[in-house]
């Protein structure tokens, strides 16, 4: 969308392998993550006509749903990732759940209400979680006396004329015109691969580029019943310091190459989503998929870099091909003070890799700094820590540590069985060569190597055994991205 205007409309490929429909501008996809935005938009919309504050706390709403973790979460926290909760997601799967299966609004509350901390103290810390905005679309139904998919409808949707978009609350609803998520699993062998959500506000809105380019416009050009609204979603929250994060309610703001751009992404299973909104230069890419390996937001940038190639103050970074000598001075183990995360990176045909399963490239900017494949994801050395600077412009700090590899005796230690009361659900570590296979009753079994002392990484979580006094292992807490220091005892 270029000044208001539809500039280019088009489906690619199939929105229904079996059938063989052809995906349209009019086609119907899960959106997943964009529903964020219009979450917010209710939120900010009741707080506008004084049905709640910003400054609420979540339990004043929702008493029933939420802990006394000895913090008050406000609402702005939930719309802006610093509430410190443990993303449901990431819980629901260590509980047992199977990404297909269903899953309610009402399992996802009994996870929580199991959960006895958090990630960090509410405001101290951005880390993104749908859990904050679930509660949320919880929030808007208890004080508007509507679903969240009723009140979004007769606010938003309605009024923008966004007549094919919807929020699904119930997976076995009937949606005209729908595309099918799938997985690619190679050799041209393709697999369904949906959502079966029960549950809305984090996710679930059902959407066409066309409605969404509705969205965009009044976005850079509202409605006046909407402007105060657009204007509080597009401002970006802080932390309790004062330190601001690249995120307003359920928006990223960042800035592309000189361009103020807001964005967002989303993913859930089979579906893809990207809205991109340049709002100085009235432009608007919004591009929706149903295969999982889609990189919406990169093809985005490219478009945005085709159309609006003149505009761009800052040129694109340029491109270094630093020696290996320089490179490797990078390799080595770093440790996330706050989670307990372990993070490799290591050297492989010339490129430095990184991430819990050091599979992510980095591309050289300047000395000692890299770029992630999303172009928008930058970390940095200095020797002692590696930071990584996200999209939103957080940054998070990884220190240094010494790897460390215990002989036979030692990781025999840590064999056993652990129970978690947060999860109801127990691991088993077996010894497997040089490291412990951990089992899962609901998952594939997983190998984790020694990571520093006491703790290993299978590339996804990263295990911290604990020792009672005499030193005898007693448990471990576990975490991964967006739920910190899980604790497991021993059974």
């Amino acid at each position: 969308m270029q000044n208001g205007d539809v500039i280019h409309s088009r489906g690619y490929g199939l929105a229904d392998l079996e059938h063989g429909v052809p995906i349209t501008p009019a086609t119907v996809f899960h959106a997943a993550s964009l529903s964020k935005q219009f979450t917010a938009f209710a939120v900010l919309a009741l707080a506008a006509n004084g049905r709640l504050s910003l400054d609420d706390d979540v339990r004043k709403h929702v008493p029933d749903a939420v802990p006394n973790f000895g913090a008050r979460i406000r609402l702005r926290h939930l719309l802006h990732h610093t509430s410190g909760l443990r993303d449901q997601w990431r819980l629901l799967r260590l509980a047992g759940w199977r990404s297909m299966d269903e899953k309610t609004t009402r399992d996802v509350l009994e996870v929580v209400q199991r959960q006895r901390e958090l990630n960090f103290q509410p405001g101290e810390d951005f880390l993104y979680c749908n859990t904050g905005y679930t509660l949320l679309a919880l929030i808007v139904e208890r004080v508007s006396g509507k679903s969240l998919r009723d009140f979004a409808s007769e606010r938003i949707f309605q009024p923008l004329r966004m007549e094919a978009t919807r929020f699904r609350a119930d997976h076995r609803d009937l949606v005209t015109g729908r595309a099918f998520g799938y997985a690619d699993d190679g050799d041209g062998i393709f697999r369904f691969w949906v959502p079966n959500f029960d549950l809305i506000g984090s996710t679930s809105l059902h959407s066409t580029v066309e409605d969404l380019l509705r969205w965009a416009r009044n976005l850079m050009e509202p409605r006046p019943a909407d402007a105060g609204i657009v204007e509080d979603l597009l401002r970006p929250g802080a932390l309790n310091d004062g330190t601001p994060v690249g995120y307003g309610a359920g928006v990223g703001i960042a800035v592309h190459r000189g361009l103020k751009i807001v964005r967002h992404s989303g993913w859930d299973l089979g579906y893809e989503a990207h809205l991109a909104v340049y709002p100085d230069e009235r432009f608007a890419v919004a591009i929706l998929g149903n295969l999982s390996t889609l990189r919406p937001a990169l093809t985005a940038r490219r478009i945005a870099e085709v159309r609006l190639a003149d505009r761009f103050p800052v040129p694109p970074p340029p491109r270094r091909n630093p020696p290996a000598d320089e490179l490797r001075q990078e390799v080595g183990l770093y440790r996330h003070p706050l989670s307990g995360m372990a993070w490799r990176v290591r050297l492989s045909e010339g490129v430095l890799r990184t991430g819990p399963a050091h599979d992510v490239p980095l591309d050289p900017l300047g000395a000692r700094r890299f770029q992630g494949p999303d172009e928008t994801t930058e970390v940095a050395f200095d020797g002692t820590t590696m930071s990584i600077r996200d999209e939103f412009g957080v940054v998070q700090k990884f220190e240094r540590v010494a790897s460390s590899v215990p002989g036979p005796a030692n990781l025999a230690a840590y064999a056993g069985t652990y129970r978690s009361l947060e999860l109801d659900a127990t691991l088993t570590f077996e010894l497997a060569g040089d490291g412990l296979r951990v089992e899962h009753p609901k998952w594939p079994p997983t190998t984790a190597s020694p990571a520093y002392k006491d703790a290993f990484t299978d590339g996804t979580a990263t295990y911290m055994f604990t020792r009672k006094p005499a030193g005898a292992v007693d448990g471990l807490t576990l975490s991964l991205e967006r739920a910190y220091r899980l604790r497991f005892d021993r059974v």
